[in-house]
């Protein structure tokens, strides 16, 4: 199969996934972005890879990820952009000390947490290959860095963005 047809196959499977995945999470009320974080998970080297890798290799050839990653940062680029439009530079003037308290407490929670766990899953998963440090600094950045677009859907996906609670947030700030 031609690889521009067979990545828009993995694109239509992984939308549809996602949706199916974020509507049962939307019927035990959790956010759709949950959804599609369990979807991501389900199809990703994490359980479909771990359960059956002969069936990931048939559905996403090694051949097509480097398509699907550049689709997918291109997706978050776009998302970025839009939220980065709801910004309003003059609620951002007069709320600057909460912006700046809440931007800071939104990266340095999440990345301290992430750091914390690589306690427990460094000696699980990780070798001697890599150092404890470089292991817990990537742990607290990749959660870190994955807080803020999941944030960010949490809030436009329930309409926050106009309130007191999600203006407040330097997304929208």
């Amino acid at each position: 199969m031609q690889t521009a047809i067979l990545v828009l196959v993995q694109v239509v499977f992984v939308i549809a996934l996602s949706r199916i995945m974020g509507i049962g999470c939307r019927a035990i009320k959790q956010p759709l972005v949950i959804g599609e974080i369990i979807a991501g998970i389900m199809l990703g080297p994490s359980l479909l890879g771990l359960i059956s890798p002969a069936t990931a290799d048939l559905l996403f050839p090694s051949s097509t990820l480097p398509f699907l990653n550049v689709l997918s940062e291109i997706g978050l680029i776009f998302f970025m952009f839009l939220i980065g439009l709801e910004l309003n530079p003059k609620y951002l003037k007069s709320q600057l000390n909460v912006a700046i308290l809440t931007s800071h407490v939104s990266i340095i929670v999440p990345f301290s947490l992430g750091s914390l766990l690589a306690l427990f899953f460094y000696p699980l998963v990780s070798n001697n290959s890599v150092s404890f440090t470089a292991f817990a600094l990537f742990l607290g950045a990749a959660m870190s860095i994955t807080a803020f677009p999941v944030l960010a859907r949490i809030i436009t996906e329930n309409n926050l963005q106009g309130t007191k609670l999600g203006r407040e947030h330097p997304i929208f700030v």
